[in-house]
Order: structure tokens, then C-alpha cells, then sequence
């Protein structure tokens, strides 16, 4: 099989730095690793991503050598199974609010016995040396993502789901759903995020976590996640790109 990074630094202890990609840009894939991140996620939900750009995206990340996560719209075993067969590690499932959610994302990622993917990897075989069908399990990424009341009040259920490898905390749909608010900073959030990870963590499933800006991930960078996002590339370019021109108009 060929390195498993995600799968190694989590047992190393080593946090990975996930970029997010909303843009739909192979080019900007291939900046965003040459800049040292080292996993990319593909945002389908809310970013300007169809399957064609996913599948230049998925390309630029393998020439890049950065692990790739593709964050589907919906817990549709036709989209997961897209994302997988064009060359995705990992998908990440957004609202998985009970153990059945979970366990229909586990049935769309893996391969019987253990779930119901159906067959055709046409990008993804590469991915692992040796049979292909025999080593994806172990391979692919099933990542539940935990942003409602809901799926805290679940979250047990979901972590003990056969065949889940990670969740990932979204603070924003937290934040709505605990506070009625966007404020990520809120006590409520805070103590979520927590609880997340120490169930994570008690489970054996690796934890992930998105993080608005620096200063939201400075204490997610040492508290034992496994993966840390900070901002997408459309936060990233529209601050380089304020900078600069604040800069010229202020000379």
C-alpha cells in the first residue's frame, strides 16, 4: 500500500495541517502544497466545486503528494462513491446527526462484507500497490462530520459505528445550533469541540477540526487533534489580496 500519511501521523501523535479548497482551482491545489500544507480537502458542499473540477483538484493533489478528503453535499452514496473512484482518500459527510447517518456513510465508503460501495475506481486503483479491493478498506477515509446538538446528543452512537475512521467538528454549524449565533468563541463551542475530541479519542477514530483564523486554531494546535484547517483559499487570496492593496493605497 502506498503511504497512508493520515493514517501514520495519527498514530505518530503529529498533527497534519488540512487546506481547504472551495475554489474548484487544480492550479490553486498545487500552490496550496507547495506552500507546505500537507492534506487538502475538496469542499462539494458550499464551495464552486462539480465533478470535473474535483477530478483536476484530485489530480493536482496527487502530483502535489498531499492526501486528499472530498467533502460531499449529502450522505449520497452516489456522490461518495464519485468522490472515492476519482481518486479521494476520504470523504467527509456533513450533518451525520445519528448512528444510522453514520452507519449510511460507512455503507457508501467501504466495500462489502463491511459496506455496500459499489465497484469502478477508475482514479483511485493507483492509490494502493496490490489488489485494489483488498486494501481500500483499510485505504479510505470515512469521515462523519459533528456540527448540531443533535449529533452531540449521538455522539457516542456514532463514534461506536463499524468502520468510521474520523470526524471531523465544524464550529460554525455549532455555534448556530448551540447559541443561535455565529460566535465560534462561545463558551457552548468551546466545551462542544472538547467533548468531541475525548470521545474521539476514547473510540480510537481520528478527529478533525475546522478553524476559522489563527487565532480560533492556536489552541486547537496543541490540544491532540489529528487534523487542523485553518480558513479556505478564497479567505486565504481575499487576505493576501487586502493586504496588498491597503498597503499600495497607503503609501
Amino acid at each position: 500500500m502506498v503511504q497512508d500519511l493520515i493514517r501514520d501521523a495519527a498514530r505518530d501523535k503529529r498533527l497534519l495541517f488540512n487546506s481547504w479548497v472551495m475554489l474548484g482551482s487544480a492550479h490553486a491545489v498545487e500552490v496550496l502544497g507547495q506552500a507546505g500544507w500537507d492534506t487538502v480537502t475538496l469542499d462539494m458542499q458550499h464551495g464552486a466545486i462539480g465533478h470535473e473540477a474535483m477530478v483536476a483538484c484530485l489530480t493536482a493533489a496527487q502530483v502535489a503528494g498531499m492526501p486528499a478528503l472530498a467533502r460531499v453535499a449529502d450522505n449520497n452514496p452516489g456522490l461518495i462513491g464519485a468522490a472515492l473512484d476519482g481518486g479521494a482518500q476520504g470523504v467527509i459527510c456533513p450533518m451525520v446527526n445519528s448512528g444510522e447517518d453514520a452507519e449510511r456513510l460507512i455503507d457508501a465508503v467501504k466495500y462489502p462484507p463491511r459496506g455496500k460501495r459499489s465497484w469502478g475506481p477508475y482514479r483511485a486503483k493507483p492509490m494502493i500497490e496490490g489488489d485494489y479491493f483488498e486494501g481500500a478498506n483499510g485505504w479510505t477515509v470515512a469521515c462523519a462530520q459533528i456540527e448540531t446538538g443533535e449529533a452531540l446528543e449521538n455522539i457516542d452512537d456514532i463514534l461506536a459505528t463499524d468502520g468510521l475512521d474520523m470526524v471531523l467538528a465544524g464550529p460554525n454549524d455549532l455555534a448556530i445550533t448551540l447559541t443561535g449565533t455565529p460566535n465560534i468563541f462561545a463558551a457552548e463551542v468551546v466545551d462542544a469541540l472538547d467533548l468531541i475530541l475525548k470521545k474521539a479519542r476514547e473510540a480510537s477514530v481520528m478527529a478533525a477540526v475546522f478553524a476559522n483564523n489563527i487565532d480560533f486554531a492556536r489552541p486547537l494546535s496543541t490540544a491532540g487533534w489529528d487534523l487542523l484547517t485553518v480558513g479556505t483559499d478564497g479567505g486565504l487570496l481575499a487576505a493576501a489580496a487586502s493586504d496588498v492593496i491597503t498597503q499600495l493605497r497607503s503609501a
